[in-house]
């Protein structure tokens, strides 16, 4: 009882973006999340998944007990899914799995680690690359999957999908004109200890995906204070220069775009909307959905998400980002990972072929910083507003159509450039202009 009273005390009063210790995780059944309003404004608890049949619930030691005062009814996600997990491969296992790929293709793939969990388990990533050793002029995508240990699927998805890159480069022209013209980047587990422990959480019990910067609440973006995971990624995410990504997650099928946080639409908004119908129209399940209109949501429409890294990405770093849900159970049984696979490989291949409808310039000279100012000149006139730019390199994926850049440097220098943004192709090492 003294737990139920201290949980009563932390509803009581406002929380840091890291005050979530979730030991109970709940689906509330039949409900919608305004049965636990002051709950859930108070930041005591996480939703997730809202659908026509509930939401699921997370929160400290008590949560089940106050919603059994409450006579809500629900059931307890842990005690499901215990029976859920034994065919997988352990951590250990896929790591062996990635080395051994690593070691088969030396001359596309660069496997390495951006650090160490909680627990110090690498969070391993891959480089998949023409020449994976050298920093290349060519635009960046990444793929980011199981930052909640219990949604398994896109671990194992990605896992197929370097696999069947690198053996196939050389002899699939499509896989192979991707691979010599971009570099990417593929994190099968930003959340290792999470999945070894067949959590949601962290091994501090911190929900990765809401623990991020959020402008909402006018966060400085900085580590201090942010999960070890969260701390890492986000250190990785500076010394690259990425403008398309997705993150993968489960527990429903569908593409959900940004904003997350804010009900406002994205300056991209029908750019990111028709990326991600995109990638519902090539997954036969996800594009047919009962629940979401051809299989894509507004995350904000959805529920609202505060600390997520997918708004974080682009507001800070000009990473547009979206987060896929690939299956219904977060945990399935393993013999259905091929099925998924089949599902959602032409979807993962295409959207990484979007990051060349873009445009972007390199200047010759070295440590140049400063901003842009894109316009949109047609087939609509539109002002996207100033990007900041580093490392004297900028890339920006946008709509179809043609644009000017107006470049200024901190030193003062300026200069203006027309560049053309194409669909529906690669082009060789991206659509950059060389500068002096």
């Amino acid at each position: 009882m003294k737990r139920f009273f201290a949980f009563m005390l932390m509803v009581a009063s406002a929380t840091s973006f890291a005050s979530v210790q979730i030991h109970e995780e709940v689906f509330v059944v039949g409900q919608k999340p305004e049965v636990l309003r002051d709950l859930i404004l108070s930041g005591s608890v996480e939703i997730d998944h809202v659908s026509s049949h509930g939401f699921e619930l997370f929160g400290d030691i008590g949560l089940k007990k106050y919603l059994d005062e409450k006579n809500i009814v629900y059931f307890d996600m842990k005690e499901i899914n215990k029976t859920a997990y034994a065919d997988f491969p352990t951590y250990e296992m896929m790591v062996g799995r990635l080395q051994a790929i690593a070691a088969k293709y030396p001359n596309i793939i660069r496997l390495f680690t951006i650090g160490k969990s909680v627990q110090g388990r690498e969070l391993l990533m891959v480089k998949i690359s023409d020449n994976p050793g050298v920093e290349e002029v060519e635009p960046e995508f990444k793929y980011i999957s199981s930052m909640h240990g219990d949604e398994i699927t896109g671990r194992e998805l990605t896992l197929n999908l370097i696999e069947e890159m690198a053996s196939k480069y050389g002899s699939d022209a499509e896989l192979t004109e991707l691979i010599n013209n971009t570099e990417i980047f593929i994190m099968p587990s930003m959340n290792p200890d999470g999945s070894h422990l067949k959590q949601r959480a962290n091994a501090k019990r911190i929900d990765l995906n809401r623990n991020f910067p959020e402008i909402v609440d006018q966060d400085a973006n900085t580590t201090n204070g942010r999960a070890l995971e969260t701390q890492l990624m986000m250190q990785f995410q500076v010394s690259r220069q990425f403008s398309l990504s997705a993150n993968f997650h489960g527990g429903t099928i569908v593409a959900n775009y940004p904003w997350d946080s804010r009900y406002d639409l994205h300056p991209l908004n029908d750019f990111i909307k028709e990326l991600s119908l995109g990638y519902s129209e090539l997954n036969p399940e996800m594009r047919r959905s009962s629940e979401f209109e051809g299989g894509v949501t507004n995350g904000a429409a959805w529920y609202v998400v505060k600390g997520g890294m997918q708004d974080w990405s682009y507001i800070w770093h000009n990473d547009l980002q979206i987060t896929i849900e690939l299956s219904h159970a977060k945990w399935p049984r393993f013999s259905e990972i091929p099925g998924f696979y089949a599902s959602n490989r032409d979807s993962m291949v295409w959207y990484m072929k979007q990051i060349h409808q873009g445009a972007g310039f390199k200047f010759a000279r070295g440590n140049v910083e400063g901003a842009v100012v894109i316009k949109q000149t047609s087939p609509v006139s539109k002002d996207l507003g100033s990007f900041a730019f580093n490392r004297s390199e900028f890339y920006k994926v946008l709509p179809e159509g043609s644009y000017t850049l107006s470049i200024k440097e901190k030193s003062g220098a300026s200069q203006l450039i027309n560049m053309k943004v194409e669909s529906g192709k690669v082009r060789g090492n991206g659509n950059y202009q060389a500068l002096n």
